[in-house]
């Protein structure tokens, strides 16, 4: 297999972003979420997309970036200052990190063969970072954990939409060991 082309999205990946992300959700999270978890988010494209689109338009700070093989999305991860609106709306403030790892997302055919490592290496610029965890992905828990993140010890119930699922902060320091670079 030859690898993914790794680029940033441009303003027209924002449909084809959203459909994976939706798609790689569903099928991640099945047991855990309701049932009808990509219907529902679905629901959400006509908003999500027009605001994709104009993130990747103007990234900011945020680091995307989309993988693609033979044409087609195999995986995407974007990282991006924190707290984002929906952390503030939830009182889930002060965050443990400036930045959050919000996205990333693998098909299937692509897990286990290091593309999850080279997109988190590639948008990782290696200052403090946490992520949200949806509990019973054990996989995922410990991919990051082999990267250094650690398990916050509280627990939150995500929204309907979600199923009302738990979920968690993982967090990973810059220097582990409390060691300045100064």
């Amino acid at each position: 297999m030859t690898s993914p082309t790794i680029s940033e999205p441009v303003p027209d990946d924002a449909a084809e972003w959203f459909d994976f992300v939706v798609e790689q959700q569903a099928r991640t999270y099945q047991g855990i979420v309701r049932p009808d978890f990509a219907e529902v988010q679905r629901g959400f494209r006509a908003e999500a997309v027009p605001a994709l689109a104009a993130k990747f338009a103007d990234p900011g700070t945020s680091r995307r970036l989309i993988a693609r093989q033979d044409g087609r999305v195999v995986g995407v991860v974007s990282i991006a200052d924190a707290p984002s609106d929906w952390e503030i709306e939830l009182g889930l403030v002060p965050t443990p990190a400036a930045r959050c790892l919000d996205r990333l997302y693998l098909h299937p055919d692509f897990q286990g063969h290091g593309l999850g490592s080279t997109l988190l290496n590639r948008a990782d610029d290696g200052r403090d970072l946490y992520l949200w965890l949806v509990d019973g992905n054990a996989s995922a828990q410990e991919f990051y954990r082999r990267r250094g993140f650690v398990d916050e010890p509280r627990e939150f119930t995500t929204g309907d939409s979600w199923g009302n699922a738990t979920t968690h902060r993982m967090v990973r320091r810059a220097n582990p060991g409390g060691v300045s670079d100064d």
